[in-house]
């Protein structure tokens, strides 16, 4: 049964869209707006979602000027971006309302949660219409306190200018553009403010990226963009300081004016201000032996806190600020992850003369920190496509050269089939050196950290797999690790998307072990970002379930599945990876891959800076896993995460059948992968994807084969569900989602017919709007 959304977000979502309307018919005129009027009543009718509406809609369209066609787009891309404020600040009022406050060691289990910020190309929307949109974000919040007349004409004024803006980008960003956009959400004050209370609290909340230092593929990755990145973030902390002890002087000027009998005291104070505001001076900016200035900074900020303490028996909060910042940012910088493809790591360490572009990054990473922790700028170097212990091996050399020993910790990359299933092999193999092992002992807190890849293994093999091929590489990875007296770290290299491994924080970590838990280590990317750091209170609440999940685990630790529940769901995890596999090799698949989705235009959207496709024509090894999602996302089939579930449960016998709903209450694994299939199936519109299939250019039996075989497996998939659950719906544990998912995917409808349009006519920037669109719509872009 659906469940209706909560009242105050309806209303609060009918003002904000009538608005809208107003803005839209003041821009395009009477009858513009009745035309989008009419669409949008269409699409929301009974049949609207039909194939036959739907390509008689895009048969309309197609007799449309273009500029007509991008108003539509452009009406309906920011009616979807406006919903998705509303729920954003409805969810924020509500946990406001909750006072949502960090948790404390004193109450919950003592760990770490690490965010890895990335911009893989997952971001569409145009950074100068996010601007607005926070704006507005913030408006609505304030409507949920308090209703006010002239919040109207605010909120008009706001969508006035919004409208003037397309929602895509229209350049290429470049690395230093998403360090920008990164850094001005991660380090607003009101952000800063959590990372501080988290570390009052004594449960440590870190963030690194990505950003400027991932060279894997990436050909614009070089020394100076992890030099610009590093300073992009040294400016933003930088003006912190300088802001909190300006404060700080400003509370110690009335005394220096005063007559007290101590004013001696107060000038030895005010020395030490000196020597801090030389040292401020000194770390504006980053070069060569940086690690020393900030150094510096740190003892001089110490010393005046000490001699703040001895002159009037009380600490500085102002100061105690201060040096809690530079204990989270030791370097006075956001930390880099750097990362290399393993093959590239061997070409590197046999040339002599260090000419690669990792060496070189490496190189300046030695001059920024001679005589001190590099870890400080950069926390680990990543090795992909790491598939041996030699590769680990090759990593360290490498560091260990130009770092003038191992100094940085080198973290394996497992993401393919192969390298899953054979880690353990791999680090026991790497471990069983005594030499490795001592080294991890004694210059990396005993501590062996390890990366894993859902979105290429997920890519590879389909949802299912690659989460089954995780968990037991972490089952096995963290067995052998702790043989060795040493602390796994599993490092989630996560996307946003369900298709990804991406989900709600409770799906995505309640199986994975204690060991992970305690440390976590998670990628956040693209648009996820956004989501979680423009709203504090959103943030703080993800943190805090984090924290609450590790304390249930060590309450309860998760019961380990039985051997022939276990045998089962490898018995799934094979056939669904032998079915998709099988698709996947057929060539005509890759055919309806170039021709039926925008894979082909994934040059012209613009939306990273990091190649989103590789050159050539479409191949299994030159499919990107971010665009291959995408793909999917656009045209609403959302293929990798369902496609083989339905096949394997019609081949059951009933009491295999009922294996699998035992294994359902066993495994935590399977169950988070069963709620995420039904949370896709409930967003599918196969009809759509079937508008994609008619409109190509592909042959009348390949559409019509591709139709049959997916409508037959979306039907059994969803009957699995069904069954396995014993729930007549899809989403029986989130119904009011249900009801938000068939309110908002009918106004996707008219974005997904402009875009086959924008297909057909190459209009690039009609495209473009359209992708960004449907990403507002589906809540992701890949």
């Amino acid at each position: 049964m659906k469940k209706a959304l909560a009242k105050e977000l309806t209303s609060l979502v009918n003002w904000a869209v009538t608005e809208l309307g107003h803005v839209i018919k003041a821009e395009l005129g009477a009858q513009q707006f009745q035309r989008i009027e009419n669409i949008r009543r269409f699409v929301k009718s009974k049949s609207g979602g039909q194939l036959a509406s739907l390509l008689k809609l895009k048969s309309d369209m197609e007799f449309l000027s273009p500029p007509q066609r991008f108003e539509i787009a452009h009406s309906f891309a920011l009616m979807l971006e406006l919903i998705n404020a509303c729920e954003s600040a409805y969810r924020t009022h509500r946990l406001l309302e909750e006072k949502t406050a960090p948790l404390s060691e004193e109450t919950h289990a003592y760990g770490r949660i690490i965010h890895v910020l990335t911009a893989h190309p997952t971001e569409s929307r145009n950074s100068d219409i996010i601007f607005y949109f926070r704006k507005i974000h913030q408006l609505l919040l304030q409507r949920l306190t308090a209703e006010r007349h002239d919040q109207t004409p605010e909120l008009h004024a706001l969508l006035r200018m919004a409208w003037q803006l397309p929602m895509s980008k229209q350049r290429k960003p470049s690395v230093m553009d998403e360090a920008e956009y990164i850094y001005s959400l991660v380090l607003q004050d009101d952000i800063i403010e959590i990372y501080l209370q988290q570390r009052h609290a004594r449960i440590p909340f870190y963030i690194r990226t990505w950003v400027g230092g991932d060279k894997d593929g990436h050909p614009g990755v070089n020394e100076k963009t992890m030099l610009g990145s590093l300073g992009m973030s040294r400016t933003r902390l930088h003006n912190w300081v300088k802001k909190q002890f300006a404060a700080y002087l400003a509370d110690l000027a009335p005394l220096s004016r005063s007559g007290l009998q101590q004013r001696n005291n107060i000038r030895k104070l005010q020395r030490h201000t000196i020597t801090v505001k030389r040292n401020l001076t000194k770390t504006r900016r980053i070069s060569n032996g940086d690690a020393t200035r900030v150094h510096a900074l740190s003892k001089a900020i110490h010393d005046l806190a000490v001699e703040q303490q001895r002159i009037f028996g009380a600490e500085s909060p102002t100061l105690n600020r201060i040096r809690y910042l530079l204990k989270i940012f030791p370097g006075l910088v956001v930390p880099l992850e750097i990362r290399e493809d393993s093959s590239l790591v061997h070409e590197a360490l046999a040339d002599s003369r260090s000419r690669m572009n990792i060496s070189r990054m490496l190189k300046t990473l030695a001059n920024l920190s001679p005589e001190h922790s590099p870890r400080n700028y950069v926390r680990g170097f990543i090795l992909s496509q790491c598939e041996s212990a030699k590769d680990i091996e090759a990593g360290i050399r490498l560091s260990s050269r130009l770092l003038k020993g191992p100094r940085l910790p080198v973290v394996p990359l497992f993401e393919s089939s192969h390298s899953l299933k054979n880690g353990t092999d791999i680090i026991s193999a790497f471990l069983s050196v005594k030499k490795n092992k001592a080294l991890i002992k004694k210059h990396w807190s005993s501590q062996l950290e390890v990366m894993l890849g859902y979105s290429d293994s997920a890519k590879e093999n389909g949802s299912f797999p690659s989460r089954f091929l995780i968990q037991s590489a972490m089952q096995g990875l963290e067995s052998v690790i702790e043989k060795y007296g040493l602390v796994p770290i599993f490092f989630h290299g996560s996307g946003g998307s369900i298709e990804r491994g991406g989900g709600s924080i409770q799906e995505q970590t309640e199986w994975w072990p204690l060991s992970a838990l305690k440390n976590v280590k998670m990628t956040v990317q693209g648009e996820m970002i956004y989501r979680s750091y423009n709203s504090p209170a959103i943030l703080q609440r993800q943190l805090n379930l984090l924290t609450q999940n590790r304390d249930a685990r060590k309450q309860a630790p998760a019961t380990r599945t039985s051997a022939v529940n276990r045998k089962a769901l490898q018995r799934l995890s094979d056939s669904v990876q032998q079915s998709y596999q099988q698709i996947l090799q057929q060539p005509d698949f890759l055919e309806l891959i170039e021709k039926a989705t925008p894979y082909s235009f994934m040059k012209d959207l613009r939306m990273g800076s990091r190649p989103s496709k590789r050159q050539g024509p479409v191949q299994l090894k030159s499919l990107r896993a971010i665009p291959w999602v995408l793909c999917w996302t656009q045209t609403r089939a959302l293929f990798p995460t369902w496609w083989g579930l339905g096949s394997h449960w019609k081949s059951l016998t009933a009491s295999e059948k009922s294996r699998y709903r035992k294994a359902l209450k066993e495994s935590a694994m399977f169950r988070s992968y069963i709620k995420a299939v039904g949370f896709t199936l409930e967003k599918i519109e196969m009809d759509v994807f079937f508008m994609y299939l008619r409109s190509s250019r592909l042959s009348k039996d390949t559409v019509s084969k591709y139709e049959k075989s997916f409508r037959k497996e979306y039907a059994e998939a969803s009957k699995c569900i069904r069954e396995i659950t014993r729930e007549k719906s899809l989403l029986w544990y989130r119904p009011w989602l249900e009801t938000s998912i068939g309110l908002r995917s009918p106004l996707i409808h008219p974005l997904n017919v402009l875009q086959l349009v924008a297909l057909e006519t190459k209009d690039i920037k009609l495209l473009r709007e359209t992708v960004t669109g449907v990403a507002s719509g589906m809540l992701t872009t890949g």
